[in-house]
């Protein structure tokens, strides 16, 4: 069982400034050698005969555990928050998307990554700003409370970040309906399901939410020219898509320093760490995207 860390030896969003986290636990990636391995990764998972993630999450991973973040050591924590259509998929989907990114930080890189899966709830936002970047994503519209909506906003202007990725099934123009894809899947698609003319549901309610909470600085898309496209990785024409409708990764930047505070991105990138029903390419340009954005949190 692990024990809490002495007071003065706790990580927090006041303690921890991204700029020493870099210094003390991230060496630059490999280059040729990262590319290859990543090649490997996705060669090996293309040549499995193993379906789309339909796994459901361990107990663990819906629960968290409420461990102190130590000195130096990065978490991925998935945030936990309310969706509508409990039908379609919720927060908690696709765990072994985050597995492979940890895995990939850990092997990749010197930052020191948990492997540990971990859940930070809008509900206990002291707990939630000792892991100062995390993860969201669903394929539904969700909501938040006074509370939760208050917290989110307090936890983005304490220097928090979050990472919002919509969980998408096309079903119209732009990319590839289910049916033609294989396997099986946790969720059925149907008529007027998140993607579409319409835009993507998640995508929506992200940028409508967080709008709403900084009404004088709206999220706007991010340019292709950002640095966000090349601080380690090169992506000329802005954020990759896996499937659904390319609005382009947006972003909501911090007035006066022009800092993003927390991007959303609508192409399903998750799907992309996981799934095996692209082409190698396409899940190694998911993989390097969400590398990117991780990157570029912790040098800003």
């Amino acid at each position: 069982m692990s024990r809490a860390l002495p007071p003065e030896r706790r990580i927090t969003l006041d303690a921890l400034g991204r700029r020493q986290f870099l210094r003390t636990s991230v060496a630059m990636l490999g280059g040729p050698a990262f590319l290859n391995t990543l090649g490997s990764l996705f060669a090996r998972l293309h040549a499995a005969d193993a379906p789309f993630d339909t796994t459901p999450p361990k107990e663990e991973y819906l629960t968290g555990k409420d461990e102190t973040v130590k000195t130096g050591e990065f978490f991925f924590p998935r945030l936990k928050f309310h969706v509508r259509d409990r039908g379609m998929d919720i927060w908690d989907v696709g765990p072994s998307g985050d597995q492979v990114l940890r895995r990939q930080l850990i092997e990749l890189t010197n930052i020191n990554a948990s492997p540990e899966p971990m859940v930070v709830e809008l509900d206990d936002l002291d707990k939630m700003s000792r892991y100062p970047y995390v993860f969201m994503t669903s394929m539904s519209e969700f909501e938040l409370d006074p509370k939760h909506a208050q917290n989110l906003r307090e936890f983005l202007l304490r220097g928090g970040f979050v990472h919002a990725d919509d969980c998408c099934h096309p079903t119209t123009k732009g990319g590839i309906h289910p049916s033609d894809m294989g396997g099986n899947f946790v969720y059925k698609v149907r008529e007027g399901s998140n993607s579409g003319i319409d835009g993507d549901r998640f995508f929506m309610d992200y940028v409508r939410t967080i709008n709403e909470l900084f009404p004088d600085n709206p999220m706007r898309r991010i340019p292709d020219d950002h640095e966000i496209y090349r601080c380690y990785f090169e992506f000329p024409g802005g954020c990759p898509v896996m499937q659904g409708v390319d609005h382009g990764a947006w972003g909501l930047f911090e007035q006066g320093t022009g800092r993003l505070m927390t991007v959303v991105t609508p192409g399903d990138l998750h799907c992309g760490w996981m799934s095996r029903y692209w082409a190698p390419e396409k899940n190694t340009e998911a993989i390097k995207m969400g590398i990117n954005v991780l990157m570029y949190y912790l040098t800003h």
